[in-house]
């Protein structure tokens, strides 16, 4: 089991995908993301469902409906194991998934990582933190 630090560590960063993608990985449907830049980033990674509807078609594959897409917030977290190079693109590597049951409101950011930009941010992505120990912790 893998145990958490109680506060948030100030250098845990959040990723905005596309709603299905976003989802897909929560749930451990996709393990990679794929980019035009590498990161040395590893660590956890707050999943923040984007506002975009352009890939809504691939909410078939995850059996949902966009409709129930909770976009423009936090809807689970991973962890970025690693980043490698593929083709003219870097993929990052996810592991250990987390859907959260309650997503959290939060404006999403065009970096691939980011990190909180003020208070309230800061405080939402430490109840993201407090989600993710709870349901690590708790994990069977």
């Amino acid at each position: 089991m893998t145990i958490l630090p109680e506060k948030c560590p100030t250098t845990v960063r959040a990723m905005t995908v596309h709603a299905p993608f976003a989802y897909a990985m929560a749930l451990g449907q996709k393990t990679e993301e794929y980019r035009y830049r590498s990161t040395t980033y590893r660590g956890w990674i707050f999943l923040h469902c984007g506002l975009s509807t352009a890939s809504d078609y691939a909410f078939e594959y995850l059996d949902m409906e966009p409709k129930d897409a909770q976009r423009g917030c936090i809807v689970g977290a991973c962890f970025l194991n690693s980043c490698t190079q593929s083709g003219n693109c870097y993929a990052y590597q996810m592991i250990t998934p987390v859907v959260f049951e309650n997503a959290l409101k939060i404006r999403g950011k065009q970096s691939i990582l980011w990190l909180p930009s003020d208070t309230n941010e800061v405080k939402i992505f430490a109840l993201a933190w407090q989600i993710l120990q709870t349901m690590i912790h708790t994990a069977k």
